[in-house]
């Protein structure tokens, strides 16, 4: 726990990736010769030397404006490693618009710098990945919703540092945006940042609601992917990985909070693991209809947070799964310490679906959908964002229907 892993070490003691043929395939797979992931407790520390290894001498810190502990514990560091932080930019918004992308692109060609440090939550991320791309290309952040729309790498290399534990925003090459039309994501190689830098203590006093809503994010994106049409076997090991750290932990993380160095570690490296596979794979229907109920609750002005979201529809997407995939889901049940003695493998399947259903009933306020503020009139709306998304719903292991994504829906109804 206290030594610092990169790219390859992320998964050092797990035994499938113990031969070098497996190690080469997760560096093709995850491209780290392409860029740093760095993931352990006191990595901040370590900024000094990781804008040296980028020959940055000035760097433009982006950051979330309701972090200024942590954001004067990244400016020690800076300094630390003789590192000038030229200016910074604290106008991040929940749900990053295209609007507030804009203008960190704008201000960013005022800036004189060598690198950019995004300190922050996956609003954060998204903003920062985003922003020095259109900052660099030019025209406005709604010109590129979509999938690899930026010709050209950004001006400026950028260092991603996450202060929860759940999008994993600081390895993907995704992000999302609210335009005109709602929520909309951006695919793009260019907009992953070349360095994640992964430290638990940047997360130690995350709220229990907040460490709730983005966990279950974390291991929606391990089971999505591991369960995916578009997995295979490295994939599946790095899902697993990821589901063996987040399951056992984040019950502990959640009560428990920076007294449990140990749970918010591995919390962090479950969000890591599972931010890493979104590019190479991606999630499926949870997420399809999760962003239902993101964008009808967003209109209805009572949004619902994306982890919570995907975990209210995620037990249910996992019951309908199990004809496919009922053996990952028991591996689920095994590692998050469920009892599966004399149970078939569907059984413990239906047990890990259970035991997403309950810790989200237990530690969040979005029980169900009727307490999330929405209710039957918003059915159709919801249905109609979820079944347009089929980049998440074909690679998902068993076809959701309209009428099936309805009976998911209505199983949290109440």
């Amino acid at each position: 726990m206290d030594t610092i892993a990169v790219n390859e070490e992320l998964v050092s003691g797990y035994e499938y990736f113990d031969c070098p043929e497996r190690r080469a395939a997760l560096t093709e797979m995850f491209k780290f010769d392409q860029r740093r992931v760095v993931l352990g407790t006191g990595a901040c520390s370590t900024l000094g030397e990781e804008c040296e290894r980028l020959r940055a001498k000035r760097v433009f810190l982006v950051r979330d404006p309701g972090i200024p502990k942590l954001a004067e514990h990244v400016r020690q560091a800076l300094a630390a490693g003789g590192v000038e932080v030229a200016g910074e930019f604290d106008e991040v918004i929940a749900n990053p618009s295209v609007e507030s992308v804009d203008a960190l692109a704008a201000a960013l060609g005022t800036v004189e710098c060598d690198a950019v440090l995004a300190l922050g939550g996956g609003s954060t991320l998204d903003t920062a990945k985003v922003a020095l791309c259109v900052a660099t290309s030019g025209g406005s952040t709604a010109d590129y919703l979509g999938f690899d729309k930026f010709g050209e790498p950004a001006r400026w290399p950028l260092l991603a540092l996450p202060t929860t534990s759940g999008t994993g925003a600081e390895a993907s090459r995704v992000a999302v945006i609210v335009a005109a039309e709602g929520k909309q994501a951006i695919y793009d190689d260019h907009i992953q940042p070349g360095v994640a830098l992964v430290d638990p203590e940047l997360t130690a006093d995350l709220p229990p609601a907040l460490t709730a809503t983005t966990g279950l994010d974390a291991i929606g994106h391990a089971l999505e992917c591991t369960a995916s049409k578009k997995t295979n076997d490295v994939g599946d090991a790095v899902a697993r990985e990821s589901l063996r750290s987040g399951l056992p932990h984040l019950a502990r993380a959640i009560a428990k909070g920076a007294s449990d160095p140990e749970a918010r570690y591995h919390m962090a490296r479950c969000s890591l693991l599972g931010g890493m596979l979104l590019s190479p794979i991606n999630t499926g229907a949870a997420h399809a209809l999760g962003y239902g109920i993101e964008k009808v609750s967003a209109v209805k002005g009572k949004s619902v947070p994306h982890g919570a979201a995907v975990a209210l529809v995620l037990p249910g997407v996992m019951r309908h799964n199990l004809p496919a995939v009922a053996e990952k889901y028991y591996y689920t049940a095994a590692v998050a310490g469920i009892d599966l003695t004399g149970k078939t493998t569907e059984e413990g399947g239906r047990d890990a679906a259970g035991w997403v259903d309950e810790l989200r009933r237990r530690h969040t306020p979005y029980g169900s959908l009727s307490e999330s503020g929405l209710g039957e009139e918003d059915l159709p709306k919801m249905l109609d964002i979820a079944m347009a998304v089929g980049r998440l719903l074909d690679p998902n292991p068993v076809e959701v229907t309209r009428e099936v994504a309805e009976g998911i829906y209505r199983e949290v109804m109440a």
